[in-house]
C-alpha cells in the first residue's frame, strides 16, 4: 500500500498538518477504480498532489486560474497538457473527458453550480467526476469549535469557525444531498460518497496547525521559514519531521470514518449521464 503520509511529510515538512490531511484524502481518493483516461485535473495546482496520486504522465491534461501555480505544475511531469483556465469557463470541447478530478477546489468558489455546469458538459456520457470537499461537519469538528461548545459557549465556537473559514477561504460545506442536487442539475449523478477524517484526527490537526505556525506565529513558522534556508538546518529539520510524525501519526492516517457517522472531509464520485436517463 502506497505511503501518502511518509510522502507528504518529506514534501510539507514545514507545514506538517497539511500533509497529515493531505495525504488521508489521496489515500481515499486512491482506492477508487475509476480513473479512466483521457483524464482532466480541475484545479490542478502545482502539480504536487496530481503527481503523487498519479504518477509522472499520469494526467492528461490540467487546468488552474493562476500562472505561478501552471508554471509549477508544468516543471512537474505530471501533465501533457495545461491551461490556465477558470472552471466555469473550460476551453474543452463537449465530451472530452472520460475521468475529471478535483482535489479540494470547489469550497474555495463561492457558487459552484455553474463549474459542476461545465464539468457535466467537459465528461463523455458514462464518465466519471471524483472530487474531494471539506464536509458538512467540518466546523463542528474544529478542535477549537469543540472545546468551546464544551463549557457551553455556542457563540465562540461560531466566531472560531469563522476565523478558519476566512483562513482557509472556505465558502461552504455541503452535505452530501445538497451535492447530489447540484450534481443532478449538472446531469451527473453520484454512485458513492464518503466521509473522511474521523473527529480525533480533524481535531489534531486543527491543533497542529496552530503548533505548526499556521495560524499565527510560533517558534517552528520561524525555523521553517525560507529566509533562514541559507542556514543549512532545514534538511535536518525536514528528516527529523518526517521520521517521528510518520511513526506518531499513523493511527490517524489510517483511521476511518466508522458507518453512519461523520468526518471532516467527504469524497464523492458521480457518473455522467449516458443520455437514456
Amino acid at each position: 500500500m502506497h505511503d501518502y503520509l511518509t510522502e507528504l511529510l518529506r514534501t510539507y515538512w514545514f507545514a506538517p498538518p497539511v500533509a497529515l490531511w493531505r495525504a488521508i484524502e489521496l489515500r481515499v481518493a486512491a482506492a477508487e477504480s475509476v480513473y479512466t483516461h483521457p483524464l482532466l485535473d480541475l484545479g490542478c495546482g502545482d502539480g504536487l498532489i496530481g503527481q503523487v496520486i498519479f504518477g509522472a504522465g499520469g494526467v492528461d491534461v490540467g487546468f488552474d486560474p493562476w500562472p505561478e501555480q501552471l508554471h509549477q505544475a508544468a516543471r512537474s511531469g505530471v501533465y501533457h497538457h495545461l491551461d490556465q483556465a477558470l472552471g466555469d469557463r473550460m476551453p474543452y470541447h463537449d465530451g472530452s473527458f472520460a475521468t475529471v478530478f478535483s482535489n479540494s477546489v470547489l469550497e474555495h468558489i463561492p457558487d459552484p453550480a455553474p463549474v459542476l455546469q461545465e464539468v457535466g458538459r467537459v465528461l463523455r456520457p458514462g464518465g466519471h467526476f471524483v472530487f474531494t470537499v471539506p464536509s458538512d461537519a467540518f466546523r463542528s469538528m474544529l478542535d477549537g469549535y469543540v472545546r468551546r461548545q464544551a463549557i457551553g459557549d455556542q457563540e465562540a465556537a461560531e466566531a472560531y469557525a469563522d476565523e478558519v473559514d476566512v483562513w482557509l477561504a472556505h465558502h461552504h460545506y455541503h452535505t452530501p444531498d445538497e451535492w447530489k442536487a447540484l450534481l443532478e442539475d449538472a446531469h451527473m449523478t453520484p454512485i458513492r460518497t464518503r466521509y473522511y477524517i474521523p473527529e480525533p484526527v480533524e481535531r489534531l490537526w486543527d491543533r497542529m496547525n496552530t503548533r505548526f505556525g499556521l495560524r499565527g506565529r510560533s517558534l517552528w513558522g520561524i525555523l521553517a521559514s525560507p529566509r533562514l534556508r541559507p542556514l543549512g538546518h532545514q534538511a535536518l529539520l525536514r528528516s527529523l519531521v518526517t521520521a517521528i510524525l510518520s511513526r506518531r501519526w499513523r493511527p490517524y492516517y489510517e483511521m476511518d470514518v466508522s458507518n453512519g457517522e461523520r468526518g471532516g472531509g467527504l469524497l464523492v464520485v458521480a457518473r455522467r449521464w449516458d443520455g437514456a436517463e
